[in-house]
């Protein structure tokens, strides 16, 4: 349960209608299959890895209903830094996102609107979710005093637990086998197209493909429901 400071209770009165429905919205059943949630994939690119210091630059995120990727759903968006906050080179040489790109994007309190209209009921599913949900959870925060809701799944997490069990019914013949995080040796080692990099909408469309790929191997695994799918890469309740 979430509950308000004096100062957050009156800020929540005040709250937009779309954050208001967003908070509301009741939670996927544990229990069903994983085909029948609905998923939003999400990738953020940002100035840097610290989200009390760096800012959001754009967001993409492709959606998945009944086991499939729908594409003509896909949003992506740029967003404006603070006046304030310079875009450091070394960030633009891995998202190529320079100023003259950003000066004219939506403000961070309107992508996050539409943002929330989207992931409304849905499980969301981001790859190394440490950084990008922090980023979401501080700017949640910080515009509106409210919390992201999960659940959320990690693909990363997922991988970590795959391989864990890889290595338990291998035994000997696993020794030297590297487990391997990073977004595109995983869709590498799953034979999955892997898109431009750094790219939130690419890179959302590659969690996707190893998402769905994931699902598919638990599955045969006896975890095809909602619940095997958290218990593997759960990061957000």
């Amino acid at each position: 349960m979430f509950s308000l400071f004096p100062w957050q209770a009156t800020q929540r009165a005040h709250l937009p209608p779309c954050v208001e429905e967003y908070l509301a919205t009741s939670r996927p059943v544990d229990e069903k299959s994983w085909r029948d949630v609905s998923y939003s994939v999400l990738d953020l690119e940002t100035t840097g890895l610290i989200a009390n210091r760096d800012v959001i630059l754009s967001i993409g995120l492709v959606e998945i209903d009944q086991g499939r990727i729908h594409l003509e759903r896909n949003w992506y968006s740029l967003v404006q830094p603070p006046p304030d906050v310079q875009v450091p080179a070394e960030s633009i040489c891995i998202h190529k996102l320079m100023h003259c790109d950003l000066v004219d994007a939506p403000a961070l309190r309107e992508v996050l609107l539409e943002l929330l209209a989207r992931l409304r009921g849905r499980v969301l599913v981001v790859h190394f979710a440490q950084i990008d949900i922090e980023f979401l959870k501080r700017a949640l925060r910080k515009l509106w005093g409210v919390p992201m809701q999960g659940p959320a799944i990690d693909t990363m997490r997922i991988a970590q637990m795959m391989y864990q069990q890889d290595m338990r019914l291998m035994g000997e013949e696993g020794m030297g086998r590297r487990m391997v995080t990073s977004l595109s040796e995983l869709a590498e080692d799953a034979r999955l197209p892997i898109y431009e990099q750094h790219n939130a909408l690419t890179d959302a469309l590659t969690t996707a493909q190893l998402f769905l790929a994931q699902a598919t191997r638990l599955e045969r695994r006896g975890m095809g429901t909602l619940r095997g799918l958290l218990r593997a890469g759960r990061c957000l309740r």
